[in-house]
């Protein structure tokens, strides 16, 4: 009996143990607090495409318009004479609130219109941009034509028609056909180059941007650079773009960063969305930055292979990751410090440079832990890198963005080169 005695006490003790030793799975990520129900669930579904046309109201003779790449109008009503409601639905529902609208209107005659804003499945966030030249130039509408109604969560719009055409948008209109002139401009530097990596569902090409010299350091670090992947984004857009342009640069600094880095860039990852004036998702209804752990999409699939062949070469070390967006202040997302990353805690140091040169930006900082399937954390996961979620203000003052993107990339490449030369005990 005492024998017997002895061996359940013994199988108890084991049991403790084992269950001391046991550690919960953790939970898997479901999306943040923003984020819809189920928007990590990235196989393909069925979006709502807009239907292309021009409506006109011949009593008026207002025209009212989205038949333009980037465009999002879904119907338009006739509330009274010169007042009408715009109603604008997302590509799915649920889904971030991410209001892409962006329309064109005119008139036979000279006229003072009146425009509400609404949405399906979202509130007014954007302050409308206006172009008096067919989207060359964007100016934001002014106090005395824009209000937003917070109490219903739609915006009201007044303007000046005729019969040249007024675009308005939830942000400055940038499709595929800017982005690819752009690339073609920057790649006449004879270090950059860029290559089709693959197609998007609607089969526009996916592009990478590289920089390299061929007479830099044997051993060289590599910056990735990710943007557009929710097409609304333009602020972050257009900071990318400065940014690159900056690293591109002829300047001292620039040359000698190029000596030491290579950048590869992947600066429109959703021509699909961008073209289709999607609020959030590609052209099959995924949100892209959700897609950094299955890669089941063609987008996220084609830059994840690119950058898989940096781990065959052996003279090549990822360096930093940055992936460019917008959001409702300027802010870094970088990845938790309790995370040990390369090089150390670059992305704090860096904000902290900025904040004490450039103030006015009001650049916050919020760091997050490694879970979710994003670009970021997919870039520290796989290459151990450091790397940021760089967000920039939707309404950011136009007068300041040039300054935000040249002078941060300054101050990054001054802070870069230091790391370089102290890994590789480089004389300055």
């Amino acid at each position: 009996m005492l024998c017997i005695r002895k061996q359940l006490l013994s199988l108890f003790i084991l049991c403790l143990l084992l269950t001391a030793c046991r550690t919960a799975a953790p939970e898997p990520f479901e999306g943040y607090d923003y984020d819809p129900e189920g928007v990590t669930e990235t196989h393909d579904r069925k979006i709502t495409q807009q239907h292309k046309r021009t409506t006109g109201f011949l009593a008026d003779g207002v025209w009212i318009s989205n038949e333009f790449v980037g465009a999002r109008v879904s119907d338009v009503y006739k509330i009274e004479p010169y007042r009408y409601r715009i109603e604008v639905h997302p590509e799915i529902s649920p889904i971030n609130n991410s209001p892409w609208y962006a329309f064109k209107i005119w008139s036979d005659e000279p006229a003072e219109v009146e425009i509400e804003l609404v949405y399906q499945s979202g509130r007014q966030r954007y302050i409308p941009k206006i172009s008096n030249d067919g989207g060359k130039t964007w100016t934001n509408a002014s106090n005395d034509e824009y209000t937003h109604v917070r109490s219903s969560h739609i915006g009201r719009l007044k303007l000046s028609v005729s019969e040249e055409p007024i675009y308005v948008s939830a942000q400055e209109l940038f499709t595929s056909v800017h982005f690819n002139r752009w690339l073609d401009e920057i790649t006449e530097k004879s270090f950059a180059s860029s290559q089709t990596i693959g197609l998007s569902h609607e089969e526009r090409e996916l592009k990478k941007l590289l920089f390299s010299v061929t007479d830099g350091a044997d051993e060289r670090g590599v910056i990735i650079i990710y943007g557009r992947q929710h097409p609304p984004e333009v602020p972050g857009y257009i900071v990318s773009l400065i940014f690159l342009e900056t690293l591109a640069g002829d300047t001292e600094l620039a040359t000698k960063f190029r000596n030491y880095f290579d950048v590869w860039a992947f600066p429109f990852m959703n021509p699909d969305g961008a073209d289709n004036g999607h609020w959030r998702t590609n052209a099959t209804g995924v949100d892209l930055n959700r897609d950094w752990h299955h890669f089941r999409q063609p987008e996220t699939a084609a830059v994840k292979n690119q950058l898989m062949k940096l781990h065959d070469l052996h003279n090549r070390k990822v360096f930093y990751g940055i992936d460019f967006h917008s959001t409702g202040r300027n802010i870094f997302y970088p990845i938790k410090s309790s995370n040990s990353t390369f090089p150390d805690r670059f992305t704090f140091r860096w904000a902290d440079e900025i904040r004490t040169e450039m103030p006015e930006l009001s650049l916050g900082i919020q760091a997050f832990d490694t879970d979710s399937p994003i670009a970021k954390n997919w870039t520290y996961k796989t290459f151990g890198a450091d790397a940021v979620t760089f967000e920039v203000w939707d309404e950011i003052p136009r007068s300041q963005i040039e300054m935000f993107g040249k002078r941060s990339a300054e101050i990054f490449m001054e802070m870069m080169l230091d790391e370089y030369y102290s890994l590789h005990e480089v004389d300055q």
